[in-house]
């Protein structure tokens, strides 16, 4: 069976010009041109999967003909290298045992701790009435969330550390989604080329001094890093390359995704004041004073409900890929080996047979008892299968604690009528928001 090509593409650069004037427009279009959709990413031929069952038969991959892989993966695998994202499937197993235990559930609780003096840190020049940058702000707590979960070290190197760290890992995420729409691109003598290949080396010298010191070292200061340096009950651990590719991994996926999500959510909130309200009672009842930890998450569960709509309606990883490295069939089209396979959560999860009047942002979709690992639904946002997130649970616990901690305190009101337009690269987040912040006045 052929395969339809999506109408509108241009000699050299494909359909970069729909991908970057209405992204979520364009992907969430596809599906009326079949089940599986050829679209030209520059002059890459990739296949985008169009219906749930497709995109679980490429992510599960029980038939091993799909690897990490396509354009997505090879954009950023320039700098992740053989990241636990990124690695191919060959090594994922014994990468993924390594990185294990920096995850466990009994250490997930004192990475959460943090979040209360890194909110606080942020947020304490907030006075009612002022309009906040939401995405700078959720940006540089999100960075700040990092850096004290992974480099312990790293927290006591002032701001204009951290913005050099935060602005190294933006220069990535932005050039890493323009090599994946024009393949071509990194190759020419540019400006922004040599930005990126700056901003690259600098991650990389930093991480790397980092490592070094923690190899002489050798004291547990509680973070991330600490746990990768360790080795397993076989005497098996990770090289200095690949701790460095975990901790770029970290940083890509922990800094956007979070800051996006947060951002997201106080969006939709600022635009129903009854569901608002109705969460700021929840975490008020649950917790009415003191810091919210990672033993009170479980405790609002109309929060988790909202942030799983969030991630429903706005999937910050919009789309990734993989490789097919065997001839195959998808819905009875013939898939060649080689061939990029396209896999868009935005798509997915915006089907009205999936989910009815999908553009409503509406919380009842989700049950009290439904967690945010969505078994049985048609929901992607960290993945499926063997390569699912390995830190899903790390990174919504974060988005709880953060969110019921806010929202305790203040009420975002939004700025414009409208709805906010979405800045899609590699990640999808809102541009240009900005919230009127007003101060709870409990009874």
């Amino acid at each position: 069976m052929t395969v339809t090509h999506a109408p509108g593409a241009v000699p050299l650069i494909g359909h970069l010009p729909q991908l970057l004037r209405a992204p979520e427009q364009f992907i969430a279009s596809l599906p009326e041109h079949g089940d599986v959709v050829q679209i030209m990413l520059g002059t890459q031929p990739t296949y985008v999967v169009c219906r749930p069952d497709l995109a679980e038969q490429v992510l599960v991959n029980r038939n091993r003909v799909f690897d990490k892989g396509g354009p997505f993966f090879d954009s950023v695998g320039e700098f992740l290298g053989d990241g636990l994202a990124s690695c191919p499937d060959a090594g994922h197993t014994r990468m993924r045992r390594l990185v294990q235990p920096a995850f466990r559930r009994t250490r997930i609780p004192s990475y959460s701790d943090t979040v209360a003096d890194q909110l606080a840190e942020v947020t304490e020049g907030w006075r009612d009435g002022q309009v906040v940058n939401t995405v700078h702000d959720m940006q540089q707590l999100s960075m700040r969330f990092v850096v004290n979960t992974m480099f312990a070290g790293w927290a006591a190197e002032g701001a204009e550390a951290e913005q050099r760290t935060r602005a190294a890992v933006e220069t990535l995420v932005r050039g890493a989604f323009v090599r994946m729409v024009l393949p071509w691109f990194g190759r020419l003598p540019l400006p922004n080329n040599w930005h990126y290949s700056g901003a690259k080396r600098r991650l990389y010298e930093r991480i790397d001094a980092t490592v070094a010191e923690y190899r002489r070292d050798g004291a547990d200061r509680g973070d991330l890093l600490s746990m990768l340096i360790g080795r397993d009950e076989n005497g098996d651990g990770l090289s200095d390359e690949e701790i460095r590719d975990q901790a770029v991994t970290f940083f890509i996926a922990g800094i956007g995704t979070t800051a996006a999500t947060l951002s997201w959510t106080l969006y939709f909130l600022s635009r129903d004041s009854t569901l608002d309200a109705q969460i700021a009672e929840e975490v008020r009842q649950a917790r009415p004073t003191g810091p919210i930890g990672y033993d009170d998450t479980g405790s609002f569960p109309l929060l988790r409900r909202t942030v799983s709509e969030s991630m429903r309606i706005k999937p910050v990883a919009w789309m990734y890929t993989r490789k097919a490295i065997a001839d195959t069939e998808l819905a009875g089209h013939r898939i060649p080996s080689g061939m990029g396979i396209l896999v868009s959560p935005y798509l997915l999860q915006h089907r009205a047979d999936a989910f009815a009047d999908p553009e409503r942002f509406d919380v009842c979709r989700w049950s009290e008892q439904e967690d945010v690992r969505f078994r049985g639904a048609p929901m992607f946002p960290f993945g499926k299968g063997a390569r699912r997130c390995i830190g899903d649970e790390f990174a919504i616990n974060n988005i709880i604690v953060t969110l019921a901690t806010l929202l305790r305190r203040w009420r975002l009101e939004p700025m414009i009528k409208g709805p906010v337009t979405s800045s899609a690269r590699s990640m999808l987040e809102p541009k240009a928001l900005r919230l009127r912040l007003r101060s709870r006045r409990w009874a």
